[in-house]
């Protein structure tokens, strides 16, 4: 799998429910496609979920630049990182131009002017390769390039894009100043054979429960229907839930339909929000049922906290194959308590 990470920010109410250190960053009707998107309040680096330690990496992020009171000077808006320290920043430059950095020096900047298009959303993509001596930058802006650097000229040149003492990243923040607004983020690397280079202006939509699916096995906290204790577009926490006590129980869900009639499906990403409520250990697994049959996905630990539990798969598993539309508008998803 090369699909790192996907945010549409659609389905959680504050940045902390996914991000680490967000800062002033909220969640609000600041989408590109009247949904929700993340704005910045002041300044504030918000740290992805880590990933594997990854030396190429490709992210995509919508981002609309403001007036505000840092015109003139560096504003990052993704930021490959080793942990803490950033290996390679793309940035708008004092003079509202994409530049790629290492670390706080500038690497090349493209040409397009960002600044006089103040209030217009922009679909900012970049490809890193973090080495001390070969390694590579480029940016594309809505799909053109704009900055190619190093390994990834046109005539390859040797480039410094490290750091650190590693040639690599696992995680990446999203930064930017007062009032800025990014939406449909992607981040993957090259290590399999799908999603391993740009992906495109692509678009990260949110489907919720709709009704109850094939499976009805867990407990609901109030009533008898299921889906509707966790069909908020924000978690409540224990306002209402389904819970399980008993090994290999699942619950299935019907989701509502994508917006989207035709296109390609990069890849699906199930989230739980989930916490257990006493002392041991408790795992539980995502269910996909695309037509008649229930898959297991990968079996995590429950914390006591409640906490988002993530899986993103690039193929159907009833298929084999990437996903389609009418395969997802008529599937089930839900959970399964592993121990």
């Amino acid at each position: 799998m090369t699909l790192l990470f996907c945010d549409g920010f659609d389905h959680y109410a504050t940045m902390s429910q996914k991000w680490s250190n967000p800062g002033s960053w909220s969640i609000g009707a600041f989408g590109r496609f009247g949904t929700n998107g993340a704005r910045l309040g002041t300044f504030g680096h918000a740290y992805s979920p880590s990933f594997a330690n990854s030396t190429v990496l490709i992210a995509g992020v919508a981002y609309m630049p403001q007036i505000n009171s840092n015109d003139g000077n560096e504003r990052h808006i993704i930021c490959f990182r080793d942990l803490s320290s950033v290996q390679v920043a793309i940035m708008l430059t004092p003079t509202y131009r994409i530049g790629a950095y290492r670390g706080s020096t500038l690497l090349g900047s493209g040409t397009t002017y960002l600044r006089s298009d103040l209030k217009t959303w922009h679909y900012i993509e970049a490809k890193v390769l973090i080495d001390n001596t070969n390694g590579g930058v480029w940016v594309r802006v809505n799909g053109v390039d704009e900055v190619r650097l190093g390994a990834y000229a046109v005539s390859p040149t040797s480039l410094d894009t490290q750091s650190t003492a590693n040639a690599y990243a696992n995680c990446f923040s999203v930064n930017g100043y007062q009032y800025e607004q990014i939406d449909d983020l992607y981040i993957c690397n090259d290590s399999g054979s799908m999603n391993n280079d740009f992906l495109g202006d692509v678009r990260v939509q949110s489907i919720f429960p709709t009704a109850d699916g094939n499976s009805t096995q867990w407990t609901p906290s109030t009533g008898t229907s299921h889906y509707a204790l966790i069909d908020e577009t924000a978690p409540n926490g224990d306002t209402d839930y389904v819970s399980e006590t008993t090994a290999g129980e699942k619950d299935t869900y019907a989701f509502g339909n994508l917006t989207s009639t035709s296109g390609t499906i990069k890849g699906v990403q199930v989230l739980i929000n989930a916490r257990k409520d006493d002392a041991g250990s408790r795992s539980i697994a995502p269910v996909y049922r695309p037509v008649s049959t229930d898959y297991d996905g990968t079996t995590v630990s429950v914390s006591d906290s409640y906490a988002y539990l993530r899986e993103i798969t690039e193929v159907s598993p009833e298929t084999s194959v990437a996903w389609t539309i009418a395969e997802i508008n008529g599937a089930e998803f839900g959970v399964t308590l592993k121990a």
